[in-house]
């Protein structure tokens, strides 16, 4: 039984993925219907219907922005209260229950939990997605694995030296150990790579020849986001010079054990090199499918274990560790307080 932490921020859809067109997307076990208000405000309410619980993302917006259930014609006002029945003199005492959402940066971000402990600041800076010196490109790709095995996968990345050799990693990724700190719930950390070989995907995408130096500054802010920040340059090269990147994933518990894995990757050179930004697209949506394939086979395994299994840890798992119990704790201040968690 899979257990998703419901008080925090999650990325529920990219801001060009919603519009007047009523959208399901399935967060933490709970089916959302995203969608526009006429003046182009983001709504996320849950997806069902109060009168039957059929799907509201079924039925469609008026262009005064009332959502009517297309089953039996309940109609819903920009706030979530039922506004009457169509072609009946009913006006049932029924509304919608409405989620925060916070748009930024292109992104919307969703609190599925307790409304009133949604907090702003808990939001990590993407202001790169909108920085005219940057240039990014995004997406979403769909998971079959429980969200605690994607969030594992990004915080010890040293398996990027044994699923990724020919794009992102290399023997240096393993070989060199991370510096780990918690904040709070936030688990950060820094691998400093200096006078190794470039791994192919840096070689094509930056121009660059060995030696280089390779840096990777990770920001898990749970439950569900990791920001990146990568350096690359030639051995020697102080900052700021460099070629600099940054990678946001948004992990998101979906339905069951299942995952939305939003991705965005962004870099401040050669912002207008559109054959460039094609490349490493293709790159990140194929290092992208070798983890999911992996994760998948890991599910797998996972949901098959009769128990009894002693999990073995070395130190480059120390990252993954403090992340795997930063949710807990999540999980167990929403039991004692009685609200927000769901088994799957």
């Amino acid at each position: 039984m899979t257990q998703h932490v419901r008080n925090g921020w999650y990325l529920g859809a990219w801001s060009d993925e919603i519009g007047r067109t009523l959208r399901q997307r399935w967060i933490t076990d709970i089916p959302v219907c995203f969608y526009r208000l006429p003046d182009g405000t983001a709504t996320a309410v849950e997806d069902r219907c109060p009168h039957r619980r059929y799907p509201l993302s079924l039925g469609h917006l008026d262009g005064d922005g009332t959502l009517q259930c297309d089953y039996h014609g309940y109609r819903f006002d920009a706030a979530g209260v039922c506004v009457g029945v169509a072609e009946q003199a009913d006006r049932p005492k029924a509304a919608l229950r409405r989620f925060p959402l916070v748009e930024r940066d292109g992104a919307l971000w969703i609190w599925p939990g307790d409304p009133d402990l949604a907090d702003e600041s808990l939001l990590p800076d993407t202001s790169w997605l909108t920085d005219p010196g940057w240039t990014h490109v995004h997406g979403v790709v769909p998971l079959k694995a429980r969200h605690l095995l994607l969030v594992e996968n990004l915080l010890d990345l040293t398996h990027e030296t044994f699923l990724h050799p020919t794009s992102i990693g290399n023997a240096a990724v393993a070989a060199t150990p991370i510096d780990v700190t918690v904040h709070g719930d936030r688990v950060d950390f820094s691998r400093r790579m200096t006078g190794i070989e470039a791994p192919p995907f840096y070689e094509k995408s930056c121009g660059l020849t060995s030696p280089v130096d390779r840096w990777q500054d990770g920001e898990f802010h749970p439950p569900g986001i990791f920001v990146l920040h990568i350096r690359i340059a030639p051995t020697g090269t102080e900052e700021p010079e460099g070629f600099h990147m940054r990678v946001l994933y948004g992990l998101t518990p979906a339905r069951g054990n299942e995952t939305h894995d939003f991705y965005a990757l962004g870099r401040d050179y050669l912002i207008d090199d559109e054959e460039l930004t094609e490349f490493q697209h293709k790159q990140q949506l194929a290092v992208m499918q070798e983890d999911v394939d992996a994760l998948e086979a890991q599910e797998v395994m996972y949901a098959t274990d009769p128990g009894g299994t002693v999990e073995s840890s070395i130190r480059s798992d120390l990252a993954a560790l403090r992340g795997r119990r930063a949710l807990a704790k999540m999980l167990a201040r929403e039991q004692r307080a009685g609200h927000g968690t769901v088994s799957a």
